[in-house]
């Protein structure tokens, strides 16, 4: 039974190298988000239309979108019966994914440290406090518009599939 063996090693290893190369990936996507998410709010936030607030509103109602670019084509996926077919809707749903990975990083700015005994009331790393200082509650504005967004989403979809279920179904 050397092939059996043989298959089960080789199936055990392409699935600790995809284990891998997804673990590179998703460090890639946020350490890099992260390193320059306090950069872009000190650039592009206090030109923003509405200053911060309306950066945190515009990433708080992109980031239901870009949940919806990363689900709808994952939905087309049937990984048990064709896996070729399948790959190209999960890379389509990479670029979705990175997005939502960027805008979590930037809305992880936004979040004021707790009180520490040893730095005081900010930590070493001063995006948190320069962006919480400016914007004060900043983070809940972007909270309150990735609800908001998420609500309009699901009300957008569920009154598409009205109008779809009562035109019928198509004649082809």
């Amino acid at each position: 039974m050397p092939g059996r063996r043989w298959r089960r090693t080789r199936a055990s290893g392409f699935a600790f190298l995809v284990l891998l190369i997804a673990v590179g990936v998703v460090i890639a996507l946020v350490a890099g988000p992260l390193a320059w998410a306090g950069d872009l709010w000190h650039e592009v936030a206090p030109g923003w239309p509405g200053g911060g607030y309306g950066f945190a509103v515009s990433a708080g109602l992109a980031f239901p979108v870009s949940l919806l670019l990363v689900g709808a084509p994952l939905t087309r996926v049937k990984w048990k019966t064709d896996k070729v077919r399948s790959l190209p809707w999960v890379a389509l749903s990479l670029p979705g994914a990175a997005l939502a990975v960027i805008i979590s990083a930037v809305a992880m700015q936004t979040w004021h440290p707790k009180r520490s005994h040893r730095y005081g009331l900010c930590s070493s790393a001063g995006e948190y406090c320069w962006i919480s200082g400016r914007y004060p509650y900043v983070s809940l504005v972007g909270l309150a518009a990735s609800v908001a967004g998420a609500v309009l989403l699901i009300a957008a979809c569920d009154w598409y599939g009205k109008r779809r279920r009562a035109a019928g179904p198509a004649t082809t």
